[in-house]
């Protein structure tokens, strides 16, 4: 039977515990981790992002980040930064990714970086199978050897090229962006199957390499069409060789590698945008999805990529994550069969 209280008795309520004074101290200290967490919580980005660029200012890859940062930040709300990192044929850029924390740090990096650096230095501060995400493969463009007119003669051709380099060993250089990187691994394949002694120079960018082998400080470059081209109208250089499967619409005259029956299949620079591995994989294809439909509607988007024989492309995660890993075997492979290293 449950009891009657009288009207004229007042009611009584539990008492309720009083909180102390460490208490309250510890449940305000604990009200800004809070907030953190729901900040941390919510939407990407909350402050700018940097987007770190493995080439110098004035590289090919330059126009296209630049060109990208303003519909990044559209699509975003913050404003994407394009930091110029070169060095180590981009690896400083990438290391600097892979070990970034914050969670706003981007890198747009040539093929390099994220597929040969641990094979050609062990010491490597980061492993490029793991510590990465991709998030698109931008561009794809093959190169063209060329080599340097008043060295060779203005009519050299591929094999007489060879026969001057074979005539005067250890007294010529080739050019490259960087150990490690195609420009490289491509010409040491070459010298070791034709049987070539020629120097290394190894190059930050593609700018200061083209410069120096237009002057003739170096003789020997696979170089970007774009770069090459002007030049080769001009006379200063000889198109050689070009590594695609097929001739380029704008050297038409230059014969593939494969035309030439040269050893090696063919080959290409690419370049990728990519984040540090604990990026997440939804951001990610986000930020592909963007830089898909910038391409498509925006020519400065594309930095002037459609213009230099390039592929543009602007591919989800899955397809650069593909390229990097045929990438990595075929080149690892070359690596490990030529014995090169870091100081080579």
């Amino acid at each position: 039977m449950t009891p009657t209280m009288s009207p004229s008795q007042p009611s009584r309520r539990a008492p309720r515990p009083m909180m102390s004074r460490r208490g309250v101290v510890a449940t305000l200290c604990a009200m800004p981790a809070f907030g953190a967490i729901s900040h941390a919580q919510g939407v990407w980005p909350d402050r700018p992002v940097r987007i770190l660029l493995g080439q110098p200012a004035g590289s090919g890859s330059d126009p296209v980040a630049r060109g990208l940062a303003p519909h990044l930040a559209a699509a975003f709300g913050k404003p994407f930064v394009v930091e110029n990192m070169p060095g180590a044929g981009g690896v400083v850029a990438a290391a600097a990714v892979a070990h970034a924390d914050d969670g706003h740090t981007l890198g747009l990096v040539l093929g390099g970086p994220t597929t040969t650096a641990k094979a050609m230095n062990p010491n490597l501060s980061y492993d490029p199978a793991t510590a990465f995400r991709p998030i698109s493969l931008l561009n794809r463009s093959p190169f063209v050897l060329t080599a340097h007119a008043g060295s060779f003669g203005a009519g050299a051709r591929f094999a007489d090229v060879v026969d001057h380099v074979r005539a005067h060993p250890g007294q010529l250089s080739y050019a490259s962006i960087g150990t490690g990187t195609v420009t490289h691994l491509a010409m040491e394949e070459l010298k070791a199957a034709l049987g070539l002694d020629i120097v290394h120079v190894p190059y930050r960018g593609f700018p200061q390499a083209s410069l120096d082998l237009v002057a003739g400080r170096c003789h020997l470059m696979f170089n970007v069409v774009a770069a090459a081209a002007e030049h080769i109208a001009a006379g200063t250089l000889i198109g050689v060789a070009q590594t695609g499967a097929g001739r380029t619409g704008s050297l038409p005259d230059i014969p593939t590698l494969q035309e030439l029956q040269a050893p090696g299949a063919p080959f290409f620079g690419w370049s990728g945008m990519i984040a540090p591995a604990s990026f997440p994989d939804e951001t990610a294809r986000r930020i592909a999805a963007v830089v898909r439909a910038a391409f498509a509607a925006d020519p400065k988007a594309r930095g002037g990529l459609d213009r230099t024989g390039s592929e543009v492309l602007g591919t989800d995660p899955d397809e650069l994550r593909t390229l990097q890993e045929s990438e990595a075997r075929r080149w690892n492979a070359v690596i490990a069969r030529l014995g090169l290293r870091i100081s080579d």
